[in-house]
């Protein structure tokens, strides 16, 4: 009997806890999930692409420098995207994907930047997007 009442705070405990985002941040790399919904971000505007697969590891290693810049003030204006190979492979077709990671930068339905493969920092790519805004 004493193991049960042991157990039970354990459990409330283990209940209780859950990941919460304290940051603030509501900018995020939002998922496409169809091509009308792509098409439709990239129409106005700046729009930073990124496309990946889940088991590359490149696209692994240049994620971070994607993702920090939904956080950067300078360049808030742009939209940040990011495009699963897997799960729209529409979008990886019509839009000449030829291996990942790929990172393209619209104005206004308009390519303006294409870079494949891993190594673009994040201050490359915030240059890029503010030279666009």
């Amino acid at each position: 009997m004493l193991r049960y009442l042991l157990f039970i705070p354990v459990i409330l405990l283990a209940v209780s806890c859950k990941k919460e985002d304290i940051s603030g941040d509501t900018k995020v790399l939002r998922t496409v999930t169809s091509l009308s919904e792509f098409e439709s971000e990239i129409g106005a505007g700046v729009t930073l692409v990124f496309y990946h697969a889940v088991w590359c590891t490149k696209c692994a290693a240049q994620r971070p420098a994607v993702e920090a810049l939904t956080k950067d003030d300078a360049i808030k204006a742009a939209a940040f995207l990011q495009v699963d190979y897997e799960k729209v492979k529409e979008v990886v077709t019509k839009y000449g994907v030829q291996g990942f990671p790929t990172i393209h930068i619209y104005k206004d339905n308009q390519l303006k930047h294409d870079l494949s493969g891993p190594g673009h920092t994040q201050a490359e790519l915030t240059a890029l997007v503010k030279a666009l805004l």
